[in-house]
């Protein structure tokens, strides 16, 4: 028993690195890149890595501004490694950053807190849905919320530290996650941390403590270093371009007055699952509390009597205003961004998983919250229960499409959304308070293991990418010229095929027209239920394959009308 006590923190990363493995890591080869976002930053780092350049991205040919290196260059080392461009090697450093964002957050809580607050937090932190989907997506998102997380949670701790050391060592790590977060998608590396960490200075008292000279100057220092070179080559070689594209980029005012605000809350409370229930709940609780500290902010607007509170607290209560601080503030760049912006809402899954944890964490070892964690554990559970109900028994009713991948899915649909979710009932009815806890995991690690790659095929067979790779597959085996006509750019088709692709977006058929009359040995991907329209235009073309959604066309070299009535058309065959 004192081995076991000796060696936890080895015990816990060990699980940690199991579970992140199952979760993050297997089977991240299953499936192909997904449209638009993975093919997009595949494509342009692909790119990089051909032409041997690492400072300039270009998307399809064109130059490209919206996004920093710091991915590419990740991939493409990464890819480096592997000997080769494949899946694996291309999502390998997100699944890592995910498991390395996993390990530090429960170091970094259980220097402040207690092992067991920290393994409770880390967590909800590492199996709530958004983590789990975007650690096998090679995006940006999921770089930025890790680096971003741990920029803010490094200064929360200097608040728990004494040792003026410790503190400058944790302040410096501040500004070398806030650098990679700038490198990884931009300002917003910057104003997201600094924000919520200004406001927690304020609130807790301790301003002075962010305006230590030294801190400052080494702080500037690492930002300088890390994303300056970058920023100081785009802007001698592309000058007001590059400014321009920034401004852009990061306008607040195209984004007001936040249109999606419904749809980015929906977003992550989906994302937070199965732990979004106990987190209304319990972020409903404390709004009360949360008014009557702003307000007596404003009354008592004075930092010594501000830290006077601050040191009544204890940590607990210290660690719970922060994260809520930190919530709020983020909540606050999400809405004005909105849902187009995932990796602002992926960001909210760090504070919203320490609050839910140190509710979760009272009702397991203080047998409190009861009620709480009852409604917010039996309303998820019904619903799964009512899912799987209409997934075995009412597939009837569902189109074919959908039935045909769901007859794979019925096994697993009663293991995941029918067994494991009464297993959390019975266990919440029963004040099983470890079980209706564990109950979750099991859930999101199932999800993981048995139906994730399902629906990652099920987006890419019925979002049409299956086709897009196809019909860029055919262009590159023939040699042809490829064009997509339809609504957005879909990347696939840039990612797959070996030439640039000349994407038209207005679905203008007067285009379409005159580029398959000027190009008539090229291939022209569009959308199957637009065909209809190209017809009723008068456009004559070739059919050459069909896929779900998509279908590949051709100049047609002859007209239908003028043929005699014994003449056969060529019949294309592939």
């Amino acid at each position: 028993m004192n081995y076991i006590k000796k060696y936890t923190i080895i015990i816990y990363l060990v699980f940690f690195l199991i579970l992140c493995f199952l979760m993050y890591f297997i089977n991240m080869g299953g499936y192909a890149f997904i449209d638009t976002d993975e093919t997009k930053f595949v494509s342009v780092a692909k790119d990089m890595l051909n032409r041997n350049d690492w400072i300039n991205a270009y998307l399809n040919g064109e130059r490209w501004f919206d996004s920093p290196p710091l991915l590419f260059w990740l991939i493409n080392i990464s890819c480096l490694i592997f000997g080769k461009i494949s899946l694996e090697a291309v999502r390998m450093p997100i699944s890592i950053t995910a498991f390395a964002g996993v390990i530090l957050l429960y170091l970094s809580v259980r220097t402040i807190l207690t092992k067991k607050y920290a393994f409770i937090i880390s967590l909800i932190f590492a199996t709530n849905l958004g983590i789990i989907i975007f650690s096998r997506l090679a995006t940006n998102d999921l770089i930025f919320s890790i680096t971003t997380m741990l920029s803010v949670l490094f200064s929360c701790i200097n608040l728990f530290i004494k040792t003026e050391k410790t503190k400058y060592i944790y302040w410096c790590l501040v500004y070398v996650f806030a650098g990679l977060a700038v490198l990884s998608t931009g300002i917003l590396g910057l104003l997201i941390p600094f924000s919520a960490i200004l406001i927690i200075y304020i609130f807790s008292g301790n301003l002075k403590e962010l305006f230590k000279i030294k801190n400052i100057i080494s702080g500037l220092l690492i930002l300088a270093i890390l994303v300056l070179p970058w920023y100081i080559i785009m802007l001698q070689k592309y000058g007001v371009n590059f400014i321009r594209e920034i401004i852009s980029n990061y306008n607040v005012i195209k984004y007001l007055p936040g249109k999606n605000i419904l749809k980015t809350i929906s977003i992550f409370l989906i994302g937070f699952l199965p732990w979004s229930f106990s987190f209304l709940w319990i972020i409903g609780s404390r709004i009360k509390h949360i008014t009557n500290t702003i307000i007596s902010y404003f009354k008592e607007n004075s930092q010594d009597k501000l830290n006077e509170k601050w040191k009544k607290l204890n940590r607990i209560e210290k660690f719970l205003s922060i994260n809520t601080i930190i919530f709020f503030t983020g909540l606050v760049f999400t809405l004005i961004y909105g849902a187009k912006y995932t990796y602002l809402i992926l960001f909210l899954m760090y504070p919203s998983s320490c609050i839910s944890g140190i509710y979760w964490y009272d009702y397991i070892i203080k047998r409190r919250h009861d009620r709480s964690i009852f409604i917010a554990t039996i309303i998820p559970n019904l619903i799964l229960i009512i899912c799987s109900l209409i997934g075995l028994f009412g597939h009837n009713y569902l189109n074919k499409l959908i039935t045909q991948d769901l007859v794979t899915l019925i096994i697993p649909l009663i293991i995941v959304f029918f067994v494991i979710p009464v297993f959390g009932i019975f266990a919440v009815l029963l004040k099983g308070r470890k079980p209706a806890f564990i109950s979750n995991i099991i859930l999101m690690l199932s999800l993981t293991f048995i139906i994730t790659p399902v629906f990652f095929n099920f987006m890419i067979t019925n979002g049409g990418e299956k086709d897009l790779i196809t019909f860029a597959t055919f262009a590159n085996k023939d040699k042809a010229e490829l064009a997509g006509f339809m609504p957005s750019k879909k990347y696939s088709l840039t990612y797959y095929y070996d030439n640039i692709v000349e994407f038209h977006e207005n679905n203008d058929t007067q285009w379409l027209n005159k580029y398959l009359t000027e190009h008539p040995k090229a291939y022209v991907i569009t959308e199957i239920k637009d065909l209809w329209k190209i017809e009723e235009q008068g456009i004559q073309y070739m059919l050459l394959d069909s896929g779900k959604r998509y279908c590949m066309i051709q100049h047609m070299p002859y007209d239908i009308k003028k043929m005699g009535n014994n003449e056969t058309p060529e019949v294309i065959v592939y």
